[in-house]
C-alpha cells in the first residue's frame, strides 16, 4: 500500500469520521450557550426594571404620606391657633410629635395600652406662656386624637409625669376610638358614672373619666405607687368634693 492509499484508508476510519460529524454539533452548543446568556440577561433586566418600579412606587407612597402628615399638622396648627387664641406666628413655637415618637421616659405609658392605633395620636408640647389650663399640665381633644402637654411639665427629667397624665389622655383617645360614634363619646361625658355620689356637675364623675382615671390608676399601681401615693399626688389637682369618685375607682384598682 503506497502513502496515498494509507492516508485514504485513515480518513475512512470511524473515529475520524466522528470528528467530522461533531463539528456541526459543537456549533449548535455554542449557539445554545449564547441563547442562555441572552435569556439570563433579559431576565435580570426584567427583574431590575420591576425593582425600579417598586422603588418608584415606594417613593411615591412616601411622598403621599409626607403630604398627608403635612396637611394634618397644618390642620392641628390651625386648631391650636384658634383654641389658644394665639398671635400670628406663635403656633410655630408649639412642638408636634406622634405618640410613637415620644421620649423613652414616656413610652411605658403608651405601651401599657397594647393599642397601635394610639401610635398616631399627636402630642402638642405647648410653651408655658401659651398654656391656658392653669395647674392642670395636660388635656386632650379625643375627637382630633390630640393631646396638649405643658412644656415645662413635659420636659421635667426628675419624676417625669409622676401621676401619668399622658396615660390618662391616651385613655381618652382610646375611649373615643372604641365609641360607636362621636355622639356616644360626648353623651358618656355627660352621664354620671356613680349615681349615688353625683353632684351638680358630671365632671369628673362621668363614664369617660371613669375609664380614663381607671387606666391611669392601674398604670400607677403597676409602677409601684400605693393608694395613698395616688391620693396625695392627685390632691394637687382636685377638690375635696371630687374624692368620693376617686376613692370609688381606687377601691376597684387596689381593693377596699
Amino acid at each position: 500500500m503506497n502513502i496515498e492509499e494509507k492516508l485514504k484508508s485513515i480518513n475512512l476510519q470511524p473515529e475520524f469520521l466522528k470528528v467530522e460529524e461533531e463539528k456541526p454539533h459543537a456549533k449548535t452548543q455554542i449557539n445554545n450557550s449564547e441563547g442562555l446568556i441572552f435569556r439570563d440577561l433579559e431576565t435580570k433586566k426584567s427583574e431590575a426594571q420591576k425593582q425600579d418600579e417598586a422603588n418608584i412606587a415606594e417613593i411615591r407612597a412616601s411622598l403621599g404620606l409626607e403630604q398627608a402628615l403635612e396637611l394634618e399638622q397644618n390642620e392641628i396648627k390651625q386648631y391650636l391657633q384658634e383654641y389658644l387664641n394665639l398671635k400670628k406666628g406663635a403656633v410655630e413655637g408649639i412642638g408636634l410629635l406622634k405618640a410613637k415618637d415620644l421620649p423613652k421616659n414616656y413610652q411605658t405609658q403608651r405601651e401599657t395600652f397594647y393599642d397601635e392605633r394610639l401610635d398616631r395620636v399627636t402630642i402638642a408640647v405647648v410653651p408655658d406662656d401659651l398654656w391656658v389650663k392653669g395647674s392642670q399640665p395636660s388635656e386632650s381633644n379625643a375627637e382630633r386624637q390630640l393631646i396638649l402637654i405643658k412644656q415645662s411639665y413635659f420636659n421635667t427629667q426628675e419624676n417625669s409625669d409622676e401621676i401619668a397624665w399622658l396615660c390618662h389622655e391616651l385613655a381618652h383617645c382610646q375611649n373615643f376610638l372604641d365609641s360607636t360614634s362621636p355622639e356616644e363619646y360626648q353623651d358618656n361625658m355627660q352621664r354620671f358614672a356613680f349615681e349615688d355620689i353625683k353632684t351638680e356637675y358630671t365632671y369628673p364623675n362621668n363614664l369617660v373619666e371613669q375609664f380614663a382615671f381607671t387606666k391611669q390608676f392601674q398604670y400607677l399601681k403597676e409602677q409601684g405607687k400605693n393608694r395613698q401615693d395616688v391620693l396625695t399626688i392627685i390632691s394637687k389637682y382636685y377638690h375635696k368634693e371630687d374624692f368620693p369618685f376617686f376613692n370609688r375607682l381606687l377601691d376597684d384598682v387596689y381593693g377596699k
